[in-house]
Parts: C-alpha cells; sequence; structure tokens
C-alpha cells in the first residue's frame, strides 16, 4: 500500500512542483513504484513529466473526482495513465481542475473525493506524490485529508517564509479534527542563496521560529536557473542537468527523507 506524501504551499513559485516532480522522479529511479497526482490546475507537474498540451488531455484528475461524486464507475488504472519517460505514471490535470472547489460545493462529504479516488490505486504503489495547487479551500483541505504527510518546500525569501504559520494553522486543525495520523515530513528550504545576507535571515528566522515545532530538512535546495530550463525538456533538473548544485541537493533531500535523520534532530532538539 502506498505512502502518500503531499507537496504543500499557499504561496507559489517556492518549488513546489520541482520538489514534487523531482522526487516522485528520484523515487522511481531507485525502485519504487511510484505515481505523481497533480493536483494544480495549472497542470505544470502535467508539462514536466511530458505532457505537451494539457487542455487537450481527455481524462485528468478531474474527470476521475467527477465520476466519483456522480456515482459513475472508474475506468481501469491502465486506460487513463500517463507513463512518462523517467518511469513515473502521471495522473494529469489542466484548467478543469480549477472548476473543482465550486462543483464540490454541494456534495456531502467533499472533503474526501480524493481519499476515494487514492484508494483506488494504492495498492499499485509504494509511493503517491501529490503536488498542490496554491491556496487554501477545498482541494487543498481534500490533500490533507488523504495524505499521510506533507512537506512544505519554501523559499528562501521573507513573504514565502511568512506563510508558513498559517499552513501549520490549517495542518493543526485538520490533525486534530480529521486525519489524526497526519504528519509534516518537514519544512524544505528551496531557491536558496546562501552567500547572501537575506538568505540567512530568512533561513535564521525559519529555525528560530518552526525548528521546535516541525521538522526542517538539512538539505537546502540552491537558486538555479538549470531548474527552469530543464521545464522546457519536459524533464527534472535530476535528469536534464545530474551534475547541477540544485540535482545533487535533490539527491541528498531524497536520502535524508527515506532515512528520517530530519525528523530524528527535531525530536532530539524537542
Amino acid at each position: 500500500m502506498a505512502k502518500i506524501i503531499a507537496t504543500i504551499n499557499e504561496k507559489g513559485g517556492v518549488g513546489k512542483t520541482a520538489t514534487a516532480t523531482t522526487l516522485a522522479y528520484l523515487l522511481s529511479k531507485r525502485g519504487h513504484r511510484t505515481a505523481l497526482i497533480d493536483f494544480d490546475g495549472q497542470g505544470h507537474s502535467s508539462i514536466i513529466l511530458g505532457v505537451i498540451n494539457t487542455n487537450k488531455l481527455e481524462v485528468t484528475i478531474n474527470t476521475m473526482l467527477r465520476k466519483l461524486v456522480e456515482g459513475e464507475p472508474l475506468p481501469a488504472l491502465e486506460s487513463y495513465i500517463f507513463k512518462s519517460a523517467n518511469g513515473v505514471d502521471l495522473i494529469p490535470s489542466n484548467s478543469q481542475l480549477f472548476t473543482l472547489e465550486r462543483n464540490l460545493c454541494n456534495v456531502d462529504f467533499r472533503e474526501h473525493i480524493l481519499s476515494q479516488y487514492v484508494d483506488t490505486i494504492k495498492d499499485n504503489y509504494d509511493y503517491i506524490i501529490i503536488d498542490c495547487m496554491p491556496q487554501m479551500g477545498t482541494p487543498m483541505i481534500n490533500v490533507m485529508m488523504c495524505a499521510d504527510s506533507i512537506i512544505i518546500p519554501t523559499q528562501a525569501e521573507l513573504l514565502s517564509a511568512q506563510g508558513l504559520a498559517e499552513i501549520l494553522k490549517h495542518y493543526q486543525l485538520i490533525k486534530k479534527n480529521s486525519n489524526h495520523s497526519l504528519r509534516i515530513e518537514g519544512i524544505l528550504i528551496t531557491m536558496d542563496s546562501p552567500n547572501t545576507i537575506l538568505s540567512a535571515q530568512v533561513n535564521d528566522m525559519i529555525h528560530r521560529g518552526f525548528a521546535d515545532k516541525v521538522p526542517i530538512f538539512k538539505t537546502h535546495i540552491p537558486r538555479s536557473i538549470k531548474v527552469a530550463e530543464s521545464v522546457g525538456y519536459h524533464q527534472t533538473i535530476c535528469e536534464f542537468r545530474p551534475e547541477n548544485p540544485a540535482a545533487i541537493a535533490y539527491e541528498q533531500f531524497t536520502n535524508e527523507l527515506l532515512a528520517g535523520t530530519h525528523r530524528k534532530t527535531a525530536e532530539r532538539s524537542a
């Protein structure tokens, strides 16, 4: 049965999609059966994993959720899954997903629709990674209700870091009242420029404000233009430029995630 990990941040442009797609690729590369659910109407994860035009897709995650709401049977997984070149099974997304909140407004138990879908596929995988849209609402609540754990990518800039408290508030409410087993894998600092004063100040602020509450990954992902360039080639940074510092950092982050050393460090400091 799959472990379900979601990348979450209410702010866009913090490396959330890069983290989700790269983590999925590295897990697959290491022999784990891995699926990625693109749960953002922008469809950026789908593009990175090889979908040329997301708005021409006939079947997306939105299709599956609509069928569940309407009580229709789901098609066989192999009939709609997108087999990416890097070994990850993709459940793609496009702009139709932006209608999800409106479509679920009168649905009973609407916070569990994504969980119902994931229950139909999780026996096929070791890991299911979910890339979330950058906003709180019914879609993100669905993700938190569904996930076993979440990763919070946070850009090493002030406005990105200031949003952490709001995310943690929503997390604590859902963990307390609904998904009691949900946990935070950790805060992942992305787009880091370690030689700048601002980056050092933000990193210090995050550690002072959250280290006693939430695990923080020791690995930071450095800023690199090659991460953005890799999208044009429908590849993650680890495929496009494996020797790039950001690619090396994502490998180290994945090692840290699988070993759980960041959580042990947090437990010792608590």
